[in-house]
């Protein structure tokens, strides 16, 4: 039995970070003796024909692909494609977007024949199996009257110990480590929170699942010995259990490792001696989720936070020497004029990094289940635009244009902000506000396969120096940057080159 897995493309705008769910499938099946390979479209070119030379030299019997909202089209796409290719091929989609619509999935692409619901590692292997769907919990599938099924809701995964750790392996490590980001790790699954802009709960329980802290760790000491320089840990809620955390600290301490990580958080779940801990350990970095300045907006998006708790776990977090960034979301349920100047007041006064992102009532959100109650008017179903960069509803006191408005303002701040800092050569500040995540240079290279249409160059002089000249007059980057970052590369060992026929040819390793 041969498995595709297929790593779908989304927005420039998104950091593209090597997804989690697809390699701990991987790891999973793989484990059990399945032939299991992935095409990441994520950080190369998504072309039909790539899919196409991977469908015939692999020839899967089973293609999945998983899924957020804004990508969801692109990943529907390409299983119609796969299967226009192969009729014969099971084709299986997962991710958050499809559990909440199950039935309109199937309804409207009949070329998908099961959608999985939920987690999706024992469910994978029970469809490779060949277990009858119908005995298989958790999925969805089209009957043999054409008719969608659902099956019973799966049980989570108690023991996350017996999953084996994310087969990163099978992903193109270079691209990623030449857009230098973070590799993700969770250290347990859950939110007991039920925030109404979020599904956390709903995909992976109430209850707070842990791994041991040993193996979090021996997988924090793989990726960095994979080359990752950053660890960003995914978890909804990574400093809900103090004790464990703890633990992790105290395991990445007692090792002597030595790198940065971040972490997403509440500030109403730290105190000033666990941050003091996380900081020893490496951490450098936390994620706030604020979402608004006024607390009337925070009490129905029922957040279950003060304003005075949220200033008090920036502080805290300040006097620990993590840097903080607050997120905000713009549009929530009574949002008008004036709360998004209180926000905009309030984001300001914390005196951190801060960003704003624009509401996207995701399927299975009480946000979007209760819209009329909440005053939400839901603009358009076009999935592509849920990208949380631009406005797709509105309350009675503010609509795109007063969204739009407020994200402009903001973008306009942070540019003079950003310009005076750097009059004023205050490097280490230049330096942590700017774009974290990717290359643009090294973007525009993996998206477009540059390296790869040289095809075969004419050695002519220095290798290297030859290559910069060739990727120079094929992007609008200066040819210094361009330079620079193809001897950076080459020296880490991400681009080698090998001689065909007296003719060099350059691939990322």
């Amino acid at each position: 039995m041969k498995i595709l897995l297929i790593n779908p493309p989304y927005a420039l705008s998104e950091v593209p970070i090597m997804p989690l769910g697809p390699a701990y499938i991987a790891a999973v099946l793989g484990e059990q003796g399945y032939e299991v390979n992935v095409l990441d479209l994520l950080v190369s070119r998504y072309s039909r024909d790539k899919i196409r030379k991977k469908l015939e030299e692999f020839r899967p019997d089973i293609v999945g692909v998983t899924s957020v909202t804004m990508n969801y089209p692109v990943a529907s796409e390409i299983l119609r494609y796969c299967k226009s290719v192969d009729g014969d091929i099971k084709t299986v989609i997962g991710g958050p977007h499809v559990t909440f619509c199950p039935v309109e999935t199937l309804n409207e692409a009949p070329w998908i024949d099961i959608v999985v619901r939920r987690e999706g590692e024992q469910t994978m292997l029970d469809i490779a199996g060949g277990k009858k769907l119908e005995e298989i919990a958790g999925i969805a599938f089209r009957a043999d009257d054409n008719e969608v099924s659902m099956t019973g809701e799966r049980d989570l995964l108690q023991n996350l110990d017996d999953i084996p750790l994310p087969a990163r392996h099978l992903f193109p490590l270079s691209r990623y480590h030449a857009l230098d980001v973070h590799a993700s790790i969770i250290a347990g699954r859950g939110c007991p929170f039920s925030c109404i802009f979020c599904v956390g709960s709903k995909m992976g329980g109430r209850r707070a699942r842990y791994r041991n802290p040993k193996l979090v760790v021996d997988e924090v000491e793989q990726v960095l010995d994979y080359g990752f320089k950053e660890v960003n840990f995914e978890d909804d809620l990574l400093t809900l259990n103090h004790r464990h955390l703890y633990a992790i600290c105290d395991e990445i301490i007692n090792r002597g490792l030595k790198f940065n990580w971040s972490v997403f958080s509440r500030a109403d779940t730290v105190n000033l001696e666990l941050l003091r801990r996380m900081k020893e350990a490496g951490c450098n970095w936390m994620l706030y989720g604020v979402e608004s300045g006024n607390q009337r907006i925070l009490d129905t998006a029922k957040k279950k936070i003060t304003l005075d708790k949220i200033r008090e776990g920036v502080r805290l977090g300040q006097e620990a020497g993590i840097n903080i960034l607050a997120s905000f979301i713009i549009g929530l349920p009574g949002e008008t004029v004036e709360t998004l100047k209180e926000t905009n007041r309030f984001a300001q006064e914390l005196g951190v990094s801060y960003g704003f992102n624009v509401l996207s009532p995701f399927p299975g959100t009480e946000v979007r289940e209760r819209a009329d109650e909440y005053g939400i008017e839901i603009l358009t179903n076009d999935w592509s635009k849920y990208d949380a960069n631009r406005p797709v509803t509105r309350t009675a006191g503010a609509g795109p244009k007063e969204i739009n408005e407020t994200l402009q303002r903001y973008y306009r701040r942070i540019k003079l902000l950003f310009a005076e800092i750097e009059k004023m050569n205050e490097g280490d500040l230049v330096e942590a506000m700017r774009p974290r995540g990717h290359s643009t240079l090294a973007w525009t290279l993996l998206h477009g396969d540059v390296i790869e249409s040289l095809g075969m160059m004419e050695p002519s002089g220095e290798p290297v120096v030859s290559l910069a000249s060739r990727v120079a007059g094929l992007v609008s980057y200066p040819p210094d940057e361009v330079s620079e970052s193809i001897e950076r590369w080459v020296d880490q060992g991400l681009l080698k080159h090998e001689t065909r026929n007296g003719h060099l040819v350059w691939r990322w390793r």
